[in-house]
């Protein structure tokens, strides 16, 4: 009778612990930054888990201290530990998917994201301008403008703007990884141009020409006279007006990203190039033009001399 009563005990304080009975659910959101022990705290307020302790020792039990994803997650509450940690570890569900498009400055893209409320426009761009996170990040110039990686992102509206930042530089580390720069000086050279030949393409068969245009006119000390920096300069200036064509005063506006008064590339990137125009900067095409006008179409013409390229400006413009 004895040895009865205890297996039945031993029973019950398994049932208590496995839960194998659902007692309602309830949505959790687990940050980016979070370690294990604070994840373990906000499963405990939002019962989902009934102590800490056990959680944390059922995660070191498991070996999955460090497998534990963030998103946010619809959980029964009072499960087994082992159950939160089988769904924490496939990862859940984000709360906003935002999609930040090639070609995007600093600018742009902390108005995406406060359009989403997940950031302070004005903290995202101080801190992709502070020197602190310039240095921990790594990159060269003096803001981390071309260097937030233009993609789709799933994010919670719990991540900070630190946190946001970090996933695009992150980003950028992991889809520039094969195109062997150099070093970073190099990378942000390559960046640089990639950014102006983002802005000035829109089909993918002419990123590499347009490409290689530059570089021949930088090989040719000639100014690159590049609109797009002209364009830059009015949209970080608000002297921008959408679809206005550029004018000859325009094009002497006192600014290094001034790629008409200044010779060489600008001092920074002028936004966050894709993947197809950083490639382009590197292997640009093998071609000796050192001109080329829009067409109006989205589609350019090219040209080896100044004769040639006067006679496709009066054509096209």
């Amino acid at each position: 009778m004895k040895k009865k009563l205890i297996i039945a005990a031993l029973l019950l304080l398994f049932v208590a612990w496995w839960q194998p009975f659902n007692i309602g659910r309830t949505e959790v959101t687990i940050s980016e930054n979070m370690n294990a022990r604070e994840i373990a705290r906000v499963l405990a307020e939002r019962g989902i888990v009934r102590n800490v302790d056990e959680f944390l020792l059922s995660l070191k039990i498991m070996g999955r201290e460090k497998q534990l994803k963030s998103g946010t997650y619809e959980l029964y509450r009072y499960k087994s530990p082992f159950y939160v940690i089988g769904n924490l570890s496939s990862g859940g569900r984000s709360e906003i998917v935002v999609t930040i498009p090639e070609g995007s400055t600093i600018y742009e893209t902390a108005q995406i994201l406060a359009n989403h409320g997940l950031v302070d426009s004005s903290r995202f761009i101080n801190l992709c301008q502070s020197e602190k996170m310039i240095s921990e990040s790594g990159v060269g110039g003096s803001s981390l403008e071309g260097y937030l990686f233009p993609d789709t992102y799933s994010l919670s509206s719990l991540q900070s703007e630190e946190s946001i930042i970090g996933m695009m530089l992150k980003n950028f580390r992991k889809r520039t990884a094969g195109f062997h720069a150099g070093d970073r000086d190099s990378l942000h050279q390559v960046v640089i141009l990639a950014s102006i030949v983002e802005r000035e393409a829109k089909y993918e068969d002419e990123r590499p020409i347009i490409a290689r245009v530059f570089v021949n006119r930088l090989k040719a000390k000639r100014p690159l006279e590049s609109c797009a920096t002209i364009f830059y300069i009015k949209k970080t200036t608000g002297t921008y007006i959408p679809n206005h064509k550029l004018t000859d005063r325009d094009l002497l506006i006192d600014s290094p990203f001034n790629t008409y008064v200044h010779l060489g590339l600008p001092p920074g990137p002028i936004c966050s190039p894709g993947e197809s125009s950083i490639n382009a900067a590197v292997t640009p095409a093998d071609v000796d033009f050192l001109y080329f006008v829009a067409k109006g179409d989205g589609r350019h013409h090219f040209s080896r001399t100044y004769r040639e390229h006067a006679a496709a400006k009066d054509r096209y413009q």
